[in-house]
């Protein structure tokens, strides 16, 4: 793969624009300017240490060397007692979901300092230990329960991860029913069956079962059977809580929290009027239909409570990323490609960096058009079914985030469509990559299936529009040229526009909805640096700083210049390049310098001390947020122990 440098050439004529449509956009609403905000608290299994193991569990026949059952994000009694001790002294006010719901529906007002607290999965110690908790503190809470579980007969099993669970671990429907009598407890539905996980690939991932592209028998589910799937499961869930308590369940609380905005959707069509997530990292107001939840377990402190349900916690993480060509992954050989896999994922878990901009097409040539993709779609090739199963292991063993790295309209469909050309020949510019125009509707349509699609097959936690989102001053639609910055900024504002189309058209799928679906732009330096180049490429820092959560910057000092420069000419293109960014009144935490490991010139690899050396410059300049392309991984270039000190976020 490579970046190719562009011309940069000024020219003086109109060029003709038609408005790109963005469809599914959504227009943002202000908020009340003292809305009341609320953190909500995710408990799981409740243990009392202060009892014998045997004493802990319902029945009481078995014997004081029965060891304690302990499940994921357990806590003690004794801890759950000091939050509420906490709560209550520092003013808190635990509510309920019929208050958020009347508050919502502007028939009532929250306290001061509300909180929301739920307990997931039905385990029986909620009944046993924390019901008495809430009865004599007051609290009101939500309990989540997985009916299948709960349907399931006295004796039985249950089917917990890759364990079999006694039935007895727990509620039982009458348990159930006068918990709900009460009036503290709102019962919210946890699915049927769906708090398991299911096999996402031919690679053998497993994601969890609320999410899209259960592969099976050699074949994937289609998206009509992926909406029956979970159509039918909710409906189950719901009736079964209707039938043992006398009300439907008002609350979905989704398994891992994890899901899709098609799983919300459907869930809201089948009576379900709110949704519950987890770790989103902001407070909650009663308008939202969908609240975030920060995980609690036994490790929590009580200052993190603090600082949480007072809004301090949410600082834009440091960015460290690596640009990684999934090309370079693949291999026909089986055992070869999981080997090359295998070395991917311990480099980047080694590094101790944030993020992977991984590749999800193919570019064998190196020309920056995608012949074909790595993920099953409806329109081009398959070149191997390998961007779901390498992001899935990026992000579970080397615990980064994955951003899928995607052209805007450098797909190549073949004849029959309609492609950018320069307005004097009336065909492709060959200087400039291969482009679909983003003005004929057709292709639109297309490339945002192309976005559904790997959305429904994969999970990753952003998108990197490629490279190849740009118009010259020679191209756009009418094949005039572009003279006035007001024109080229129109140009810029339809690539932006067409850019959330596909977005939107990913968020259908993609993993944990549009609250966690990022958003990343890669932009030219030159752009950047003299804000004339607009006119030359149709992109705007400010614009994209505003459009997206973060703007890569190519910050790659040997690509941008027709004569080649010396180390020292480099290093000081860099520095200048820094000045111009904390000068345009841009966020410095939207953006990340993008630095070169190859010299695309000379086609040999930027020494990795250089590499440093320019990491080096980027921190004492107080830029946080940086990274390379390539990342040749198979031969450690650039030589990861000598990046390590300056880009590793391991301490």
């Amino acid at each position: 793969m490579k970046f190719f440098s562009l011309m940069i050439t000024a020219v003086s004529a109109l060029l003709a624009w038609t408005p790109v449509a963005a469809a599914g956009l959504g227009t943002a609403f202000a908020e009340p300017a003292h809305e009341i905000r609320y953190g909500a608290l995710c408990y799981h299994d409740v243990v009392d240490e202060t009892r014998p193991a045997a004493a802990s569990r319902r029945d009481d026949q078995f014997e004081g060397d029965l060891q304690r059952q302990y499940f994921p994000q357990t806590i003690t009694v004794q801890k759950l007692v000091a939050h509420f001790n906490w709560l209550q002294s520092n003013g808190y006010t635990p509510v309920s979901w019929a208050q958020i719901q009347a508050a919502r529906a502007g028939q009532g007002r929250l306290p001061e300092k509300p909180v929301l607290l739920t307990f997931d999965d039905g385990y029986e110690s909620f009944y046993r230990l924390v019901f008495p908790l809430l009865k004599a503190y007051r609290f009101p809470a939500v309990f989540a329960v997985v009916t299948g579980w709960l349907d399931t007969p006295e004796g039985g099993t249950i089917a917990y991860g890759r364990q079999q669970l006694p039935r007895r671990d727990f509620v039982s429907w009458a348990q159930v029913k006068e918990m709900h009598d009460s009036g503290l407890v709102e019962i919210a539905s946890h699915t049927h069956n769906l708090h398991r996980s299911l096999q996402g690939n031919p690679g053998g991932s497993q994601f969890a079962a609320v999410l899209s592209g259960h592969y099976r028998n050699g074949r994937y589910e289609t998206e009509s059977e992926y909406r029956a799937r979970l159509r039918d499961d909710f409906r189950r869930s719901a009736a079964s809580i209707a039938r043992h308590t006398g009300q439907r369940p008002r609350v979905m609380v989704w398994p891992y929290g994890q899901f899709s905005e098609t799983a919300a959707q459907i869930a809201r069509e089948e009576g379900y009027e709110s949704d519950l997530t987890l770790n989103d990292k902001k407070l909650n107001t009663a308008r939202d239909s969908r609240q975030g939840r920060e995980l609690i377990t036994q490790e929590t402190r009580l200052d993190f409570l603090n600082s949480y349900l007072n809004g301090k916690m949410f600082a834009r993480d440091i960015q460290r990323v690596v640009h990684v060509d999934l090309d370079y992954v693949y291999d026909p050989d089986p055992a070869q490609l999981n080997r090359n896999l295998d070395k991917l994922v311990q480099r980047m878990a080694d590094y101790g960096i944030s993020t992977v901009y991984l590749q999800a097409y193919a570019d064998s040539d190196g020309n920056g058009v995608a012949e074909a993709l790595y993920f099953p779609n409806r329109y081009l090739k398959v070149k191997a079914d390998l961007f779901s199963r390498v992001a899935w292991q990026l992000m579970t063993r080397a615990g980064v985030e994955v951003y899928a790295w995607m052209p805007m309209m450098a797909f190549d469909f073949g004849g029959g469509h309609e492609y950018i050309t320069h307005h004097q020949t009336g065909r492709p510019d060959p200087k400039h990559y291969l482009r679909l125009s983003p003005y004929h509707a057709g292709n639109r349509e297309k490339v945002a299936a192309l976005y559904r699609d790997l959305a429904f097959h994969s999970r990753f936690n952003g998108i990197l529009f490629h490279d190849d989102g740009f118009l010259t001053d020679f191209e756009a639609n009418g094949g005039q040229t572009t003279q006035t910055l007001a024109e080229a900024g129109a140009k810029t504002d339809d690539l932006i526009a067409y850019s959330k189309q596909l977005q939107q058209a990913a968020l259908a799928y993609s993993y944990n909805g549009s609250d966690m679906l990022k958003s990343a732009r890669n932009i030219y330096a030159g752009v950047v640096m003299d804000p004339q180049a607009e006119k030359w490429f149709a992109q705007s820092l400010s614009k994209f700083a505003a459009a997206y959560d973060y703007t890569a910057i190519m910050a790659m000092p040997y690509m941008e210049h027709e004569q080649p420069l010396n180390p020292v000419q480099a290093q000081a293109w860099l520095k200048k390049l820094t000045v111009a960014v904390k000068g345009s009144g841009v966020a410095p935490e939207k953006t990340v310098f993008e630095l070169q490991a190859r010299n695309w010139r000379t086609e040999e690899p930027v020494r990795s001390e250089e590499l440093a050396g320019w990491m080096q410059l980027l921190k004492a300049e107080g830029i946080r947020n940086f990274g390379y392309y390539p990342d040749d991984f198979l031969n450690n270039r650039p030589d990861s122990k000598v990046l390590h000190p300056y880009f590793s976020m391991k301490r």
